[in-house]
This record gives structure tokens, C-alpha cells and sequence, in this order.
């Protein structure tokens, strides 16, 4: 067999590469007809990078919605390890295996590596970027009112952008994100009257009961959560707390507690309702506007609904005392695992239990303003006017509802009626397939950018390394795409997406006192943000707490 074919090397050319590593730049060709490459040593670096010495760099995780601060390691400029940052509210040095998995995003072979648009036959070809943002700007300012766009970004400079962008000129955003907890927000609209997510505080809870709740996996801020129960759930000075997971699915919330029931599908809602009935019935220190519940509570006993739980009444009861005895306690529903027809009567019922116990305002703080998206109402809405014609373009961000929607929901059917379509996507995903125009963003790790994932949380993202494919900042070409259009986008004109950034955060500089803002981002820009401790809103009875039920849903 021939070596030399099999390893691409021979005699001739391993001497000229030998000969030439001092050198600068050499032609590797010889005497054979092979491609001319070349090799160019790393002579001329950044001041900021040393070869075989890491560099470490503050961002933020865009994996989820929670805003996990990262510190990337780096070598010779191209990041090699993702981990937490110890200063970050949320996660406090940690990551989870999603989060440490965003470097396969970075260097997925399957990017989009540059603008394309669609051909007549159905394919794409490349298109410089400048064509493609004018081509963008006049297809959006053409569309006037009937310009829409979906965006699955977390709030931030950006979302703020994208929505003066888009009002000016006279569109419309739908912000929308599959694991919304919709179910959370409609239940504490109605028990609260507060349209929001709170925080969760599981490190102070001493009793810790999940109504199918996967905490530890996939519900709202999972690193920050896991973090909690570990800090409770661990054995400190004698003491530790208690978790019980009443669950159909043995989850890996339900793996770790110390005893899981598993329930009848539908039920949890009624348990959550009996437990508050029995601490309404043998406390007299509940919320004062709590004890007119106890009407409404009364047909949840234990002996009533037993037969229809999966449990007895003692093993109700019992939950029930001991929820209220171990000061504070936490119960917590809602999430992937509990999206079924009564998911938002369940949530509300598991507000009602807390509330009961006191607990509203101690492990359960509301304030922190989580983020979220519009829901799935504000896309079906939107979905509708595609289907009605009344859509000219449409922007997806971020976001891919062809794939995040059932197939029966029709919205592939519903992109195919709206004559223009852009997609922002990394990949060619399911809903940029079916779009006209593709502009792929930079990476997380590529662009500057920030985020406000919740209240007294500014987490700040710059580019660790050079963009790995000809891919541009989503506000970047929007600024660009402005100042082609003029006209009512006029306002919106900056250098740059870095330097309309920058402004922003000099406006955050001036209003905290510093007055050397050159100084304030440099210091801010290497803790990875700005943290501040989230505001507590008391919250009260609303007169919808009297509708919650807990019949069990059909399945």
C-alpha cells in the first residue's frame, strides 16, 4: 500500500513545511500539482492573547430564558469551555449540561454561513450582505402595518430595538417561547391579580412539596433551582429540608425526593386544594383575607376526594400539617410535565396553598419579574392575520414555531400565505426552510449584547472571538437596514450595534452616579453585568381566587 497517498505527506513536502515553520508565509507546493496552501505561524496576536495561555472572558448564556452568567475560556482566540460565573445572581458559578453545551452551537457545522435568498426553483444562493439588508429594508418598509415579527430574545437592548424598530414602522411583536409557563401567569392573574412569574426561594424552604413540578430539570430557572434544593435539601447542622413529589412520572425532581407519590393523572390540583383546606380547618394564624376561602375549600376535603387522588385522607393530612408546621414551606407546579387542560387551574390551586401557609413572600417573591414571552394566545392571533392575508412580511427571530407547534395547529400552512418571509435563524431550521430571505445571526459568543432576564438583573454578552461564519448581530441589521430606509426609521441611527449598546449603557452609567463611563464598562463589562437585588411585591387575595377548581381534567 502506498503510505503517501494514504497520509497526503511525502519526503518532499514534509522537508519544505519543516523549512519554512521559521519563516513567515510560505507556499507549500514543491514540484507536485497539489492546491498551493499556506502556513501562517501566529506572529502578530492580540496584546490579549498569549499562545498556550488561557483567556477567560465574562458573557451571558443564551440557551434558556433564566440568563446564566458564563465566564469562556479561550485559546488563541477560539473558546474551548464554557462555565459559570460566580458572580451571577442566577447560577453563582454554576452551569447546567445545556448551558455547557453552547459551544456546540458555536461551532455546528450546520450553520447558515451567510445571507441566502430563495431562488424560483425553491433553492437559495448566496447574497452579499449589503443586497440583502436593502433588499430587507425595502420589503419592510413596503409592508408598512402589515409587518410582523416573532421573536424568541430574552428582554434587553436588542428587544428593546427590534420593538421601537417595528413600531416605526407600524408592525407588531409577538414575543414567543415554547416553555413558557403560560399556565403560572394565568393562574396568578387570577389568585393574585399579578400577570407575572415569581421567584422561588427552595434554599430557605424546609418542606418542599411538587405538584408534577420538574424543578430540577426544566422549570423556569433550573441551575438557580437546583442550587436551592441542594443548599436546603443537604444535611447542615443536624437539620435538613424535606421533599415530597406527588407526580403520575417519576422525574428526575421525583427521583430526588425523599418520598414520591405517584398520583392519579389530573389529581394533583384537588390534593393541592384539600391539603389548603385541612390548614384553613386547624390554623388560625392564616392570612386574614384567606379564612373566605374556606367555603370554597370545603368540598375539597380529605374524606372527598381520597378515592379520586391516588391517596388516603390521613396521607393528605399529614402532608398538610407538616407543609404548614416546617416554616417556611414551598409548593410549586406548573411546567412541561403538567401541560394538560387543567395546568392553569393546578397553578392556581398550588397559589392558593401557599398563600395559606404564609408563604407568599418568603420562599414565593414576587418582584423579580421573570421573563416571558406574550403566549400562545398573542401567536395564535397573529397566526390568524397570516391566514387572513393580512401579513406582507414576516420576521422570525430566534424562535421556530414550525417546529415548536403541532402540525395541526396549520402555521406552516398560515407562513405559506404571507408573500415575504425572513428568518434570523443559526441553522436552516424548520421555519427558515420556508422563508424568503436568510440572515443568520452571530452566535452568543460572536456579539455584544445583554439581557434583563428578571428585576435588578443587566447581564452583559461581547464576542469572545471572531465570528466563526460571515454572520452578522440581528441588531446590527436592523441599524443597517434603518438607515437605508430612512423615513420613519430615521431615529433609529447608531455607528454600530456595539456603539448603540454602548449608549444604552451610558444612560445605566449616569443614572447609578458614575461619571467615567469608560471606566464603569470596562469594570462592568468583566463582572458580566450589573446585579442588584430583586425588588419583594406584597401581593393580596384577588376575587378570583374564589373560581379555582380541581376537577381533574379529561384525558
Amino acid at each position: 500500500m502506498d503510505e503517501t497517498q494514504d497520509t497526503g505527506m511525502d519526503r518532499r513536502r514534509f522537508l519544505t513545511v519543516l523549512g519554512v515553520t521559521g519563516a513567515g508565509t510560505a507556499a507549500l507546493s514543491g514540484c507536485s500539482t497539489d492546491r498551493v496552501q499556506k502556513l501562517i505561524p501566529y506572529l502578530v496576536q492580540s496584546e490579549d492573547q498569549v499562545p498556550g495561555v488561557p483567556t477567560y472572558y465574562a458573557s451571558t448564556c443564551t440557551e434558556c430564558a433564566a440568563g446564566c452568567g458564563l465566564h469562556v475560556k479561550t485559546r488563541e482566540a477560539r473558546a474551548i469551555k464554557l462555565e459559570g460565573n460566580p458572580a451571577h445572581p442566577v447560577n453563582a458559578g454554576k452551569l447546567c449540561a445545556r448551558g455547557q453545551a453552547g459551544l456546540q452551537s458555536l461551532y455546528n457545522p450546520n450553520r447558515v454561513r451567510g445571507p441566502k435568498k430563495r431562488l424560483a426553483d425553491g433553492g437559495t444562493s448566496d447574497i452579499p450582505w449589503n443586497d440583502a439588508i436593502a433588499e430587507f429594508a425595502a420589503k419592510a418598509t413596503a409592508a408598512g402595518g402589515k409587518l410582523a415579527v416573532i421573536s424568541g430574545a430574552g428582554r434587553g437592548t436588542f428587544s428593546d430595538l427590534l420593538a421601537a424598530w417595528t413600531a416605526a414602522l407600524g408592525g407588531r411583536v409577538v414575543r414567543y417561547q415554547p416553555f413558557d409557563h403560560e399556565p403560572m401567569v394565568a393562574a396568578n392573574r387570577q389568585v393574585f391579580g399579578v400577570a407575572g412569574l415569581p421567584s422561588h426561594d427552595f434554599a430557605s424552604a424546609k418542606f418542599i412539596v411538587s405538584f408534577g413540578a420538574d424543578f430540577l430539570e426544566t422549570w423556569l430557572a433550573p441551575v438557580e433551582n437546583q442550587r436551592g434544593f441542594a443548599a436546603s435539601h443537604g444535611y447542615h447542622d443536624g437539620t435538613k429540608s424535606r421533599h415530597v413529589a406527588l407526580s403520575p412520572r417519576m422525574s428526575l425532581t421525583g427521583m430526588n425526593a425523599d418520598e414520591w407519590f405517584a398520583i392519579v393523572p389530573g389529581a394533583e390540583a384537588a390534593i393541592a386544594l384539600s391539603m389548603a383546606q385541612v390548614i384553613l380547618a386547624e390554623r388560625s394564624s392564616a392570612p386574614a383575607d384567606a379564612v373566605a376561602l374556606r367555603g370554597m375549600l370545603a368540598a375539597y376535603a380529605p374524606e372527598q376526594i381520597a378515592q379520586q387522588s391516588g391517596l388516603t385522607a390521613d396521607q393528605i393530612k399529614l402532608l398538610a400539617r407538616e407543609f404548614v408546621s416546617a416554616e417556611p414551606s414551598l409548593a410549586v407546579a406548573g411546567g412541561i410535565g403538567s401541560q394538560h387542560a387543567g395546568a392553569a387551574q393546578l397553578c392556581a390551586a398550588v397559589n392558593i396553598l401557599n398563600y395559606v401557609a404564609g408563604n407568599v413572600g418568603t420562599t414565593v417573591r414576587f418582584g423579580a419579574d421573570l421573563d416571558a414571552g406574550d403566549g400562545y394566545a398573542a401567536l395564535a392571533a397573529l397566526q390568524k392575520q397570516m391566514e387572513a392575508g393580512e401579513i406582507a412580511v414576516l420576521v422570525v427571530h430566534e424562535a421556530n414555531p414550525v417546529y415548536a407547534l403541532p402540525k395541526s395547529s396549520g402555521f406552516a400552512a398560515a407562513m405559506a400565505k404571507v408573500p415575504y418571509k425572513v428568518s434570523t435563524a443559526l441553522v436552516l431550521d424548520e421555519t427558515a426552510a420556508l422563508c424568503d430571505l436568510l440572515l443568520p445571526e452571530s452566535h452568543g459568543l460572536e456579539r455584544w449584547d445583554d439581557l434583563r432576564p428578571r428585576a435588578g438583573v443587566q447581564s452583559l454578552m461581547q464576542p469572545v472571538m471572531e465570528p466563526v461564519f460571515d454572520t452578522l448581530p440581528t441588531g446590527e441589521v436592523l441599524l443597517r437596514a434603518a438607515k437605508a430606509a430612512g423615513g420613519p426609521l430615521a431615529a433609529l441611527q447608531a455607528a454600530s450595534w456595539e456603539e448603540y449598546l454602548k449608549a444604552r449603557w451610558q444612560g445605566v452609567a449616569k443614572a447609578r452616579g458614575a461619571a467615567d463611563f469608560p471606566s464603569f464598562w470596562v469594570t462592568t463589562l468583566a463582572a458580566g453585568g450589573l446585579y442588584d437585588a430583586a425588588p419583594v411585591s406584597a401581593v393580596k387575595r384577588a376575587p378570583g381566587a374564589q373560581s379555582v377548581v380541581g376537577t381533574s381534567p379529561a384525558f
